[in-house]
């Protein structure tokens, strides 16, 4: 394989082991091989840095290894060139514009760092206690962290009783065993039954949609939390700054 696909290849995090191999051997080995290396990390460095500050000392360190000659670039590349690039995008950035991020937010990432099975606030589980009674079963088997059965029980219990609350449960055990478009519905339902748990439902369809990086349909939904402040306002304000 060419040097370059070889380094374009592991900044894509997309070796293979056998490549792996050949790029750790290289590293290892050819000095020339591991400077172009550090020059291209530099680069993505650069191009990646999420705030002001920290563009601007990447830039000054990309800049500094360039003039002490310390950095040979790939032949595919004009390092004269990548240094233009480089100073237009700290303009960019200091007008307040995402450059070379055209996504700006790993909602993917947002969404690990927020959800998390919303709380037992219905049937509080005695441990030990010998029960037949449906509802108990399936706050049991949530607690429990056996998702996909308490998703099942929670459905059934909709399915019988009518009560939104078994909606959000079961759409919160599907979310956590990562079946999220089958939960979103369930949410949307959840939702526009207004019970006393919608805010709830709106947090967790609002994460949701972040996870299927429907952004924009989360933010209107953050939004309209943020006007009312009843659940997790800090959590909403916050997460409303991160998609912005």
């Amino acid at each position: 394989m060419e040097r370059e696909e070889l380094i374009d290849k592991y900044l894509q995090s997309e070796l293979t082991p056998a490549e792996k191999d050949q790029f750790d051997n290289l590293i290892e080995n050819d000095t020339t091989f591991r400077k172009e290396v550090e020059f291209l990390k530099d680069l993505n460095i650069v191009a990646g840095a999420e705030d002001r500050d920290g563009l601007r000392n990447s830039l000054a360190s990309f800049e500094e290894k360039i003039t002490a000659n310390e950095t040979k670039v790939v032949p595919l590349f004009n390092y004269k060139k990548l240094l233009v690039a480089a100073s237009i995008l700290l303009v960019v950035a200091i007008g307040g514009i995402t450059f070379l991020k055209p996504f700006g937010v790993d909602t993917n990432q947002l969404y690990a760092e927020n959800f998390e099975p919303y709380k037992n606030v219905v049937t509080p589980i005695v441990r030990g206690e010998d029960t037949t009674n449906k509802e108990t079963i399936a706050f049991t088997s949530y607690e429990s962290k056996n998702y996909e059965l308490a998703a099942e029980q929670f459905g059934n219990l909709y399915e019988t009783t009518k009560s939104a609350y078994f909606l959000l449960y079961q759409a919160n055990s599907l979310l956590a065993s990562n079946k999220t478009k089958e939960a979103i519905p369930l949410l949307e339902q959840h939702i526009s039954l207004e019970g006393q748990l919608s805010e709830r439902g709106k947090w967790y369809l609002s994460l949701a949609y972040l996870k299927e990086n429907r952004k924009k349909e989360a933010i209107n939904l953050l939004e309209e939390m943020s006007k009312t402040g009843s659940f997790k306002n800090s959590d909403v304000l916050k997460l409303l700054s991160q998609l912005k």
